[in-house]
């Protein structure tokens, strides 16, 4: 287990299906199937039975990921099956554009995982890579998405006069992280997410 995920586990700030193998990985450009796919549950299109085809709109967001600099993305898998993940990239005309320096945040947990800590889990791993380039990321979400919640405790805050109509024509509104280094838990504290440690297997401790 990654001295991160220890420490969380510890905590008892996450917590896991027994007998499942957990892996955190680097959303790598030859993975960008996987970013489709996890967008289509981040816009909740599992539940609409609408395609992503039909919003061209959304297709900035995934096309070819990892080909430009600054796409950095992580995803979890449960039993060798992609169980989460989230990335960020900078856009010209995203649905969260604050400046073209804030990259936008896209986050995705299937169903069946969903309610088990793996959301937060992905984001505070995320955000330990990028802190380390950008000051700061935003989102867009929906006015009545009770992931709002979720993201008002890992330290986003709403835009003033934000509110938007999103690709799906929904009432939403942009929320935005600063990264605080003086708040930042101290580095050897956090796993570094370097390679060698990043592709290891982190399990419950049970």
């Amino acid at each position: 287990m990654c001295n991160y995920c220890a420490k969380w586990a510890e905590e008892g700030r996450i917590w896991y299906n027994a007998g499942m193998e957990k892996e955190l990985y680097f959303l790598r450009s030859s993975e960008q199937y996987l970013a489709k796919e996890l967008l289509q549950y981040a816009v909740h299109f599992d539940e609409t039975r609408s395609s992503l085809e039909e919003y061209p709109s959304l297709e900035q967001y995934h096309r070819e990921y990892g080909a430009f600099n600054g796409d950095i993305g992580v995803y979890l898998t449960a039993d060798k099956k992609a169980a989460g993940g989230a990335w960020v990239r900078l856009l010209a005309n995203g649905f969260a554009l604050v400046d073209h320096d804030t990259p936008e945040l896209v986050c995705a947990v299937l169903p069946e995982f969903r309610g088990q800590g793996i959301g937060t889990l992905v984001l505070q791993q995320l955000f330990v890579e990028v802190s380390k380039i950008y000051p700061q990321i935003s989102l867009s979400v929906t006015k009545d998405s009770p992931a709002i919640a979720l993201f008002a405790r890992l330290g986003f805050v709403e835009v003033e006069n934000s509110e938007h109509r999103n690709a799906q024509a929904e009432e939403a509104i942009i929320m935005l992280k600063v990264f605080d280094e003086a708040a930042a838990p101290k580095e050897e504290k956090l796993s570094k997410l370097e390679e060698e440690c990043f592709r290891k297997s982190f399990r419950a401790p049970y």
